[in-house]
């Protein structure tokens, strides 16, 4: 049994959803109707990106060069990573984004002992994302809740932080979440212990506490 620690990435390690701002600068304005089909319930965030992506006209050096040149990560970050090491918890992020820009991000940062999940891009011609299960097993949606059950199952103890509506039903396995956004308005009143942040000074300050 381990400590956990469950990092979402756009709007929480970095302040910006990283995989819209590539969408708004490199793909065809098609991508907005594939969004709208998103929020209407009729896609999945994970059929959204990879559609999305689908429609991205750059090569990954100009993918790279772009992301490096926009993030922004959020303020307490590595902060929060040495207090994960000097108390023996793990680390982990799990992302529905891309690999393409979550490794750039955090490779610049120096953060080379953190797991990471993301969709797996390639460009071959046309770019194309894949999303695995913990088994290895592709899957077109629950990318971030078939992590958080995986850990659970194992008898991890899992501290989860993130923002939106495709965290939820991972935060709501976990035993603590830091929310902001819709995760913390969607958590309030549902989640025996949910915290709210907007740095991760914050998260540090109330894991001190206990």
């Amino acid at each position: 049994m381990a400590n956990i620690l469950c990092l979402d990435f756009d709007d929480t390690i970095v302040l910006d959803n990283t995989a819209r701002q590539i969408f708004e600068r490199f793909a065809a304005p098609q991508w907005r109707e594939h969004e709208a089909r998103y929020q209407a319930g009729k896609l999945t965030v994970e059929q959204f990106n990879a559609a999305a992506l689908d429609l991205v006209e750059a090569e990954p050096g100009e993918i790279k060069e772009f992301v490096l040149s926009v993030a922004r990560p959020r303020d307490g970050l590595l902060e929060l990573l040495d207090w994960a090491q000097w108390n023996d918890w793990l680390v982990m992020v799990v992302s529905n984004g891309f690999d393409i820009y979550v490794n750039p991000v955090l490779d610049r940062l120096g953060i080379d002992r953190v797991t990471r999940h993301a969709g797996r891009a390639r460009f071959d011609y046309r770019w194309r994302v894949t999303y695995f299960s913990p088994r290895g097993v592709e899957i077109q949606d629950g990318f971030k809740l078939a992590y958080a059950a995986s850990l659970k199952n194992t008898g991890d103890v899992v501290t989860y932080i993130g923002d939106g509506a495709s965290d939820v039903g991972a935060a709501m396995l976990a035993e603590r979440v830091f929310a902001r956004s819709t995760l913390l308005e969607r958590l309030t009143g549902a989640h025996p212990d949910v915290r709210p942040f907007e740095t991760f000074h914050d998260v540090v300050a109330s894991l001190n506490r206990g």
